[in-house]
């Protein structure tokens, strides 16, 4: 099978890597603007021919001709581009895997996860699937959900935290986000949606804190509303109503404050430009270069990633919540990749969906988010990775 692979960042080299060892796989094509990212991978010996495409997707107009050939094309360039490369998949007869979504392309739009389901029938013609949002948070965050629903009689809420340490060399605090840094930044300053009773609810972004206790070693963290995928797919694709669905991210309160107080400046705005060396340039581009780029972190990064999933409801009349932890060290993540635990954990999730997609566990052709996944399949391939994954079980009082 010949995978293309769009966007050679972090979790696009380091799924290349991933898939280079997988019997099912025979060729890779590699898609960047960066033309020597792209042809690094081309000298590498071994059993998969890898080739390389250099590509910039702002002018896409020419993406079909360039994925002919692909039995499936994982997207992990920036999620404003999923539609475009979902659209040149669709005329390349390739099935489509992407790793997160973007938000409304104008105020009031539909979110993007949701803009793309809506190629479903277009896909669904042609005998070809598309996975959405099919990394570690969204995606291993849906299917945990969706393994837990499924042990339950009837679902009351479900909460997905995400949480981790990092200690970098080089920087004093280990306040900064380990995956995109516009992503992060958009993450924060989009209005997170949460699922109430039947709608989805919009919210102020960043708020709604609480304190999540993690498994070790990241423990106790201050977590916030952030919009994300998960809650606007989940009621739709989880087999059962839910009552309650929200996402929280852990963020340094000090780092809280300053984006906030950034954004209330107007400073983080695309059009605020200032001077430096003589160049114009937003000064939403010079923060997000003042942040580490996670991709290039070349020595290895302390602490750990971690991702909790509870669903509460009831089982033979019992009131439960049934808990789903993945935890990974980043130095097990840069041994086995040289690369952070965030980016590994994604790039695995990819992987599995790659090896999936054309079978059983996938429902057919269509479009698809990852709970649409049969969980057992997913997990079993997960844990034959040798990846985290905890499961408990409590029981809690009836409320009254």
């Amino acid at each position: 099978m010949k995978v293309g692979i769009v966007g050679v960042g972090g979790v696009g080299r380091t799924l290349a890597q991933l898939l280079r060892a997988e019997a099912a796989i025979d060729a890779l094509l590699l898609i960047d603007k960066e033309e020597n990212r792209v042809r690094f991978f081309t000298k590498m010996m071994g059993r998969v021919k890898v080739d390389a495409s250099p590509f910039d997707l702002k002018a896409p107009l020419g993406l079909p001709r360039v994925l002919k050939g692909c039995a499936v094309v994982v997207n992990t360039a920036p999620p404003t581009f999923n539609l475009a490369v979902m659209d040149a998949c669709l005329q390349a007869d390739a099935h489509y895997i992407d790793v997160a979504a973007s938000g409304p392309r104008e105020p009031s739009a539909l979110p993007g996860i949701l803009e793309q389901l809506q190629r479903h029938d277009g896909f669904r013609a042609k005998g070809l699937r598309a996975l959405l949002s099919m990394g570690l948070d969204p995606g291993m965050s849906n299917v945990l959900a969706r393994e837990a629903a499924d042990t339950l009689d009837s679902v009351e809420a479900i909460r997905i935290r995400s949480g981790g340490t990092a200690q970098i060399p080089g920087y004093v605090s280990d306040i900064f986000p380990l995956y995109s840094r516009e992503t992060f930044l958009s993450d924060m300053l989009s209005p997170p949606s949460a699922w109430s009773d039947g709608a989805l609810r919009e919210r102020e972004p960043l708020s709604d804190s609480e304190d999540f206790e993690f498994p070790p070693p990241v423990g106790v963290q201050r977590t916030f509303l952030v919009s994300h995928e998960e809650v606007k797919t989940l009621p739709r694709y989880l087999g059962k109503p839910v009552r309650r669905i929200d996402f929280k991210q852990a963020f340094h309160p000090e780092l809280i404050q300053a984006v906030l107080s950034l954004k209330a400046l107007g400073l983080l705005a695309e059009d605020r430009k200032i001077s430096i060396g003589g160049m114009r340039v937003p000064f939403r581009r010079a923060f997000l270069q003042a942040l580490p780029e996670p991709s290039a972190l070349v020595h290895p990064v302390g602490g750990a990633k971690a991702l909790s999933v509870e669903v509460e409801g009831t089982a033979g009349g019992t009131r439960k919540v049934e808990r789903r932890d993945i935890v990974m060290d980043h130095r097990e993540a840069g041994r086995r990749a040289a690369i952070t635990a965030v980016i590994y954990l994604t790039a695995a999730a990819a992987a599995i969906g790659t090896l999936l997609i054309g079978g059983a566990a996938f429902p057919g052709p269509g479009v698809y988010p990852s709970e649409a996944l049969d969980p057992a399949v997913v997990l079993k391939e997960w844990v034959a990775r040798n990846l985290p994954i905890a499961r408990s079980s409590r029981s809690v009082p009836t409320p009254t």
